[in-house]
């Protein structure tokens, strides 16, 4: 089967109801056939620029060898990386159907809002299309009750406040069109003690404290469709 058969038996829109973890791949695989393609066709079309040389005019064996070696090439540029046709058609086509497959937007993990090395016990509070909540309750290691309180992800600091209770809450746009509300023990931290709202904090940034017998209570809300 050639190329452009193999490009036209293909039918995204009939696996959309399909959700078993692989259609990302297929994305994947289905740009790459597009670029190979496409560079295929590119070294044929700029062959065509250039006369044949020599007495007598290739021959039926020289041609089909001639197709394989486009292949090979097509397929050893393809590997490696390209012209960059199969990453703009993978992200065309996961920006269409991406939603409709199943497949989330990539978010690199957090860096917080407990550090990664630290034992916690994660509790759902609220879980909508929109915002999840999380109730984390830090395990005391040796004599120290208090855990430092991290933000996860670079973005900008929307809004900062005190509360009765001895607690400060954090509300930060990230770069990544998340939000989180994010309600530590205590005062705020050194670093974000004199930020303001509009104020750059970075990821891993220090916010405050949780303590282990305060659980902290983490918010993140999707904002990319608003």
């Amino acid at each position: 089967m050639s190329d452009i058969s193999k490009l036209s038996s293909v039918r995204l829109t009939a696996d959309l109801q399909k959700n078993d973890g692989k259609e990302d791949a297929k994305i994947r695989e289905v740009a790459d056939m597009y670029e190979k393609y496409f560079m295929k066709e590119m070294m044929r079309n700029m062959r065509s620029t250039i006369q044949e040389g020599g007495f007598t005019k290739a021959n039926n064996a020289e041609k089909i060898f001639q197709e394989q070696l486009d292949d090979e090439y097509s397929t050893q540029g393809n590997q490696r990386g390209g012209f960059g046709v199969s990453d703009m058609i993978y992200q065309q086509l996961t920006e269409k159907f991406g939603a409709q497959l199943g497949i989330p937007d990539k978010v690199e993990k957090p860096n917080g809002p407990i550090p990664t090395d630290k034992k916690i016990k994660l509790e759902e509070l609220m879980n909508t299309p929109q915002a999840k909540s999380y109730l984390l309750h830090p395990e005391q290691t040796g004599t120290d009750k208090n855990v430092n309180v991290q933000n996860p992800w670079a973005g900008v600091l929307q809004n900062k406040n005190r509360h009765e209770g001895d607690k400060t809450s954090y509300a930060i746009k990230h770069d990544n069109g998340l939000e989180s509300l994010i309600m530590t023990h205590g005062a705020p931290s050194e670093e974000t003690r004199h930020l303001s709202p509009g104020d750059k904090l970075e990821a891993g940034q220090s916010l405050g404290l949780a303590s282990t017998s305060s659980p902290l209570v983490w918010t993140v809300k999707n904002t990319v469709s608003e």
